[in-house]
Order: C-alpha cells, then sequence, then structure tokens
C-alpha cells in the first residue's frame, strides 16, 4: 500500500511477535463487504515503539482506527490509543477483542474509545464503520468558513456495542487475506469450529458453550487454495478439535492425503476422548505432522472438580501414551500452577506424573486472571492475589505464598529454556537422573530411576541457577551449557566426562562449528559432521524429534 494513500478505515493489530499473524483483524477486514478497498491492515508486534505505529497508522489519514486488545498487547494498545487521541481526537477509534470485552469500563484504555464491540466483531465492526462514514463530517476553517474535513463526530450507537456469536455459515472467511510473506515466514491460524462444550473456569471459552461448526466444504476449499499457495503449517485455534470425531477425522485424511515432509498441523485436543478410529488415523500420519496442545492443567480430581474441569486420569494416561509410543504425534502438555486449592507439593506430584508419560513439551503456566473468566468466584476463599498488570498472573494463594510463585514461575522459564527448547535432548535428563552411565549412551528414560522426585530434582538446578545468575533471560546455549556442566559436575558430583558428551552431543546437533571453551579440556576439538537433518519441520519440533526425552 502507497505511503499517504487515502484509507478511512485502518485495523491496526499489535501481535505478540512477529511470526504470529493477526487472524481477528484478518476476520474482520474479510467481512467489510463494500468498505473493504477503503480498509487497511497495519500489524506490528510488542517491539514497536507506540509512536512509530502512530506514525504509520496516521499515513493513511484514517477516520477510524480499530486496535484488538488481548491480555499480550494490552499495554501497548492503551500507549496506541492515548498518542492517537492527543494528535487527532475526532479520529474514531474503536476496540474489540477478549480483554475489553470484559470489566470493560474499568480499564484505563476505555477512555480513549469511541466504540467498543465485546463479542465477535464480524458483522458489527462493518456496521458500524457504514454508520460512521455515512455522517459528513464538516469543522470551521481559518476564517470561520465551514469545510469538508475530520469534525465533532453526530451522536451515534452507544460507547459499549454487544456483539452476538455470529452465524459461522454466513461470514466470510479470511484465507484469502494471508499474504506471500505470511505464508513463508509466520504461523497461519486456522479454525474448524467456535465455542467449548466444557465450563473450565480458568478459560474465556467456557463463556461460549455452543461449538459452531464452519461449513466442511467452505473450509477444505478454502485449506487447498492455502496449500496451492505453498501453505504448510497450520495452527488450528479450535477449542477443542476432538469434539466431533467424524469431522477430525475428515480434516485428518484430508491433509493426510495431501502430506509433504515440512506440514505441520497443531491441534488443541481433549485427552480422553480419542477413541481407536481417531487413534488409528492419528497413528497414519507421519512422524511430524501433527502436534497436539494437550491441556492437562492439574491431576489432583479435587481442584478439578472445583474449577469444573473434566478429568478421567486414568483415559489421560492411556491415552497420551499410546500417542507417545504408537503415533509420531509432537505432544505439547500444559499445566497450570496456582488453581485454587492446589498446594505446591499436589502441582509437584502433577508434574512428576506427566513427566512420567514423556510428552515432549510440558508447558508450565502460571494462572492469569483471564477478564470475565469464572474463576473469579474463588478468590476469597483461597486469597487469590493476582498482579494488576496485564498478564495479570497469580501472585499468591493462602497454600502457595509469593515467594514460592516465585520459584515455580522460574523453575517455568527454565524448563523451557532447557528441555522445551530441545536444544538440551541428551544433557537435560541428567538433572533429574543421577545415575551413572557410559558417556556413549543415551540417558535413560526421566523419573525412572535416579532422584526420587524430577520436580524437586529441577528446583534444585533452577533454585541453584537463579542465585548464581540473578536472571531469566538472556542465558544462550553457550552459557547455559556452561552453567549445566558446573551444576551436574561439581555440584551434584556426576561424572565430569558423561556430563561433556551429553553437552557435546547437543551441541554438535546445532551444527555450530566450534568448541565451547570448558569442553575442549575433553579432547572436543574437531566438530566434525553433525548429525544430519533433513526435516523441515519448525526447529523445536525438529529437535526434539532427534532422540525422545
Amino acid at each position: 500500500m502507497e505511503p499517504g494513500s487515502h484509507k478511512p478505515i485502518v485495523l491496526a493489530a499489535l501481535n505478540a511477535r512477529y511470526a504470529h499473524t493477526a487472524f481477528g483483524a484478518r476476520y474482520l477486514l474479510a467481512n467489510m463487504g463494500e468498505l473493504q478497498p477503503r480498509a487497511a491492515l497495519l500489524e506490528f508486534d510488542l517491539t514497536v515503539q507506540p509512536r512509530i505505529a502512530v506514525e504509520k497508522i496516521l499515513t493513511h489519514n484514517p477516520r477510524i482506527v480499530s486496535l484488538g486488545c488481548y491480555i499480550w498487547n494490552i499495554d501497548l494498545a492503551t500507549r496506541v490509543a492515548a498518542l492517537l487521541k492527543a494528535l487527532h481526537p475526532d479520529i474514531r477509534i474503536v476496540l474489540g477483542g477478549p480483554e475489553i470485552s470484559h470489566e470493560t469500563e474499568k480499564q484505563e484504555i476505555y477512555a480513549y474509545a469511541d466504540h467498543i464491540i465485546c463479542g465477535e466483531g464480524e458483522i458489527e465492526f462493518p456496521k458500524l464503520c457504514r454508520e460512521i462514514l455515512d455522517i459528513p463530517q464538516r469543522r470551521k476553517g481559518a476564517k470561520g468558513v465551514e469545510v469538508e474535513g475530520l469534525g465533532s463526530f453526530a451522536p451515534l450507537r452507544g460507547q459499549i456495542i454487544q456483539a452476538e456469536p455470529v452465524d459461522v455459515e454466513q461470514i466470510v472467511l479470511p484465507y484469502d487475506l494471508y499474504t506471500d510473506e505470511d505464508i513463508a515466514h509466520r504461523a497461519l491460524y486456522v479454525e474448524a469450529s467456535r465455542g467449548c462444550p466444557f465450563r473450565c473456569e480458568y478459560c474465556m471459552s467456557s463463556l461460549d458453550p455452543c461449538v459452531r461448526y464452519f461449513p466442511k466444504d467452505r473450509f477444505l476449499s478454502a485449506m487447498q487454495m492455502l496449500l496451492d499457495r505453498g501453505a504448510r503449517t497450520f495452527r488450528f485455534v479450535d477449542r477443542t478439535f476432538n469434539i466431533d470425531i467424524a469431522f477430525a477425522l475428515e480434516i485428518l485424511a484430508f491433509f493426510r492425503q495431501r502430506h509433504t515432509p515440512d506440514m505441520m498441523l497443531h491441534f488443541e485436543i481433549i485427552p480422553d476422548r480419542l477413541p481407536d478410529e481417531l487413534m488409528a488415523a492419528v497413528a497414519d500420519c507421519p512422524a511430524g505432522m501433527l502436534q497436539f496442545e494437550i491441556g492437562i492443567q492439574t491431576f489432583n480430581e479435587e481442584v478439578a472438580h472445583r474449577i469444573q474441569r473434566p478429568l478421567d486420569i486414568a483415559r489421560i494416561e492411556a491415552n497420551v501414551r499410546r500417542l507417545r509410543t504408537g503415533t509420531g504425534v509432537h505432544i505439547h502438555a500444559d499445566l497450570i500452577a496456582g488453581l485454587p486449592g492446589e498446594d505446591l507439593a499436589s502441582f509437584a506430584a502433577g508434574f512428576n506424573r506427566l513427566l512420567a508419560l514423556h510428552p515432549q513439551e510440558i508447558q508450565l503456566g502460571i494462572l492469569k486472571r483471564l477478564r470475565g473468566a469464572p474463576i473469579d468466584r474463588h478468590a476469597r476463599e483461597w486469597a487469590m492475589a493476582y498482579s494488576p498488570h496485564a498478564p495479570y498472573e497469580i501472585l499468591s494463594t493462602n497454600l502457595i505464598p509469593f515467594e514460592e510463585m516465585q520459584r515455580v514461575q522460574r523453575f517455568a522459564r527454565y524448563w523451557d529454556l532447557v528441555v522445551n527448547s530441545g536444544h538440551f535432548i541428551s544433557t537435560a535428563p541428567l538433572l533429574w537422573h543421577h545415575g551413572r552411565q557410559n558417556a556413549d549412551d543415551a540417558p535413560v528414560a526421566p523419573a525412572s530411576v535416579g532422584h526420587p522426585s524430577a520436580f524437586a530434582a529441577f528446583m534444585e538446578w533452577s533454585d541453584w541457577l537463579y542465585a548464581r545468575t540473578n536472571a531469566t533471560g538472556n542465558l544462550h546455549m553457550v552459557r547455559l551449557a556452561r552453567l549445566l556442566f558446573e551444576f551436574l559436575a561439581r555440584e551434584k558430583g556426576m561424572e565430569a566426562k558423561t556430563v561433556a558428551q551429553a553437552l557435546w552431543n547437543d551441541y554438535r546437533c546445532g551444527n555450530r562449528p566450534d568448541v565451547p571453551g570448558f569442553l575442549k579440556q575433553f579432547g572436543f576439538d574437531h566438530p566434525g559432521p553433525a548429525e544430519a537433518h533433513s526435516s523441515r519441520l519448525p526447529p523445536r519440533q525438529a529437535r526434539h524429534g532427534r532422540t525422545p526425552l
């Protein structure tokens, strides 16, 4: 789009990072109808300076600017809105998104909004734009003569607009708005359904209990179009992909028939609903084709019942084992710390139980207070204190004091750096396996021998690492490798050669040309050829495919 071109409607999307795409903004643009040529989509990420974002927005001379508000971007969105209003108070600012749809008037950004659409905006946003643009705008010129321009707006609809859930069979799909750059370099979000049948109180999807499915033929036709354009990574945002087994089977069959080695599909699934026919279809997919995000959240049945989270532990464990041993699925499993009524011992036991199932990744989330989520009803009974700043993480409960929650948060960060990243596939299990092994042997399965509690063992490393570095960021791989060697070989007394060999195996797999200085004493003077990697999958999935955790 030409700088300075006049686009009266600007959809400004503030993404978490460049690799993400603004799915919601594309839906709005796709459903603008005759207004679509008069609208511009501008995407930024959280590294952008607010003044730079505003400068780029204003090059289009907009009369309407929309901002999608999410838990990860609300601070930036507030600053952008404030600057826009300071510079051009007559620009109509329209807000939408889950963060502003609840407790709307309590938020700082509310003061800068002309209209707020609470709920799904594909119908209401274009309707509002038509109303605004149909009103003639006039202002006083320098000599008191009325001229066309941006002036005071006549009253329109109320500031807060409550949108009803849309009919997904009627709205326009947004997939042709993905650019060639998006397809080549960024995550493509897709959805076959909206809504969730469950009432898990920590989740906003509990507020939309009706699952609505997009017309199958239209959806698969759109997917074929993306495949034809070269798309290979699809992140399904459906909250419960495997509720409708027949639909799930059809989607899997569609992509399986069109599989190429670089294809990866991400789904959120419920682990206790994997009947044999679906498991067989999953097993038929090549290794690396599927990534399942499995929300375990807690293994404490009393806690799960309290937050209305369905929990069939026996079936969950059986199905995760079947996925791990009988399929090529990459498993990303979630736990949440800070749920009402769960203490640190219970959380640690759940972590150990999940680790014993050997998922490639365990995402340790700290409970967040999502505006409008029903979990707030437990706040007083369990003394749940949240940060007042986004992303509103739990600070303490009456069972986990602030100091312990801080330790858990650091644990989660270090687990992501050391284990989930896949950079230390050979070395990481040594942290919770204190037995001896030959230097050339692969580490044994975690939690099978050695430290009685993998959680306690990794927490020991986490506490040591924080005391040593006073940091949870800026820990690049070489520094982490050196610190792992120091902890395992010196603090824990493991055989230095064993630790060094594991670290060398991990380091070489990154195709790095050097030898870290602390490893040279072990004779690793010549890097030589690293393991061959033909995978074209995303880096983390490719690294996890090297050696099972």
